[in-house]
């Protein structure tokens, strides 16, 4: 039983982290963090300080605390027998202009004595400490959901069919999600939607996924992201920078990349899928979702495997969008590609793709394809060496 000593220390600590690194820093935001170890278990969450309000940065501290749980935690953690699962919490921040989002991961021993993990997802509108909901995000936040619910029953259910802990995907978690400079990400309760890593499930949509929905007046003004417009020559040009960079929008990692890094960050979904002369590795992150990562054809690991391309199977490459952009359109942006091969119904079967064509470009040491489905309209996009 835990005494009530050791709590008021446990709390002592947890303030007096919070209060030091304001002794010198006022009046911008800024993002601090409250750290508290107990044995091999951590618990780690943030707080915001320097936001010249102070009754709404206190109201949004205290709100963070108390919806993450941080009170029950340090509770189970001062009580964890050595041997058990234990208990670490993190976090990740995200704050521009007048945007503060949060989401803290549990991951042990959960208040309830079960294994479990689970993620707290938070956004505030720092001029006035509103916690943000879908209405304030969407012009019509109950259609959004629902396309949103869509979305991930099409897109995840076919990812992840057979490699779930929990697969339910219905209801859509609307109420639990963060913000950053990509997008919106959802988060699935664990009893819900879980996968095999032990891991919750989450499902992250691009601005421009939800362009139809979002109230840009209102997201602009909260985030200064403004509705992304391109005319053809800033697309193009835009398009030809990041590619020869060995790296595409929202995808946080880049060609070369060591492969053994990026799955413990990550995490592996499945066993790879082959194609010819290589694999595609599945991420269970939510901004892989509809991501395939390319390396070699490996067979012992993929300890030596470096990322050798990606291909891309939603979103959109700076205007040019999958499921909607036509091959005769990108081509007016892009011109014409150094080549174009034709995947006959056999050949696109021994890559997962339907049958179509494949339009290549080259920038630098890269080459892109744009590959149109039966439709003509793109159904992927692929970068790799």
């Amino acid at each position: 039983m835990l005494c009530s000593g050791w709590i008021k220390k446990l709390a002592l600590t947890a303030i007096l982290c919070w209060m030091m690194p304001s002794v010198s820093m006022a009046t911008i935001p800024r993002v601090a963090e409250v750290a508290i170890e107990i044995k091999t278990n951590s618990i780690v969450y943030p707080q915001l300080e320097g936001l010249e309000d102070e009754a709404i940065q206190r109201f949004i501290n205290d709100d963070i605390a108390e919806k993450a749980g941080i009170a029950m935690h340090l509770v189970t953690v001062s009580a964890l027998r050595e041997g058990g699962w234990g208990l670490h919490i993190t976090y990740e921040s995200f704050l521009q202009n007048n945007l503060f989002s949060v989401v803290i991961s549990a991951k042990g021993e959960m208040p309830n004595g079960r294994e479990g993990q689970q993620y707290t997802a938070l956004c505030y509108d720092l001029a006035t400490g509103t916690a943000l909901t879908p209405e304030c995000i969407f012009t019509d936040a109950e259609a959004a959901i629902a396309w949103m619910e869509e979305q991930a029953e099409e897109t995840l259910g076919e990812e992840v069919f057979g490699y779930l802990e929990k697969s339910s995907l219905v209801p859509f978690p609307a109420v639990n999600f963060s913000m950053d400079a990509d997008g919106i990400t959802f988060y699935y309760p664990f009893e819900q939607f879980a996968w095999l890593s032990g891991y919750s499930g989450a499902c992250q949509f691009d601005y421009g996924e939800l362009s139809d929905y979002i109230r840009w007046d209102e997201l602009t003004a909260l985030t200064g992201f403004a509705k992304p417009i391109y005319d053809d020559t800033q697309a193009r040009e835009m398009i030809e920078q990041l590619c020869a960079q060995g790296r595409l929008p929202r995808i946080p990692t880049a060609i070369g990349d060591n492969m053994t890094e990026i799955i413990a960050q990550y995490r592996l979904m499945r066993e790879p899928d082959l194609y010819p002369g290589g694999r595609y590795y599945q991420l269970e992150a939510p901004q892989f979702r509809r991501v395939q990562i390319l390396t070699d054809a490996l067979e012992k690991g993929y300890e030596r495997s470096q990322v050798l391309g990606f291909q891309v199977m939603r979103g959109e490459l700076f205007g040019i969008h999958i499921g909607v952009t036509s091959q005769e359109r990108w081509r007016e942006i892009l011109g014409e590609p150094q080549s174009t091969v034709v995947f006959s119904q056999s050949l696109a079967y021994d890559y997962s793709l339907p049958a179509g064509k494949g339009d290549y470009y080259i920038f630098g040491s890269y080459q892109l394809r744009l590959y149109a489905d039966g439709s003509g309209r793109l159904h992927s996009i692929r970068l790799s060496k």
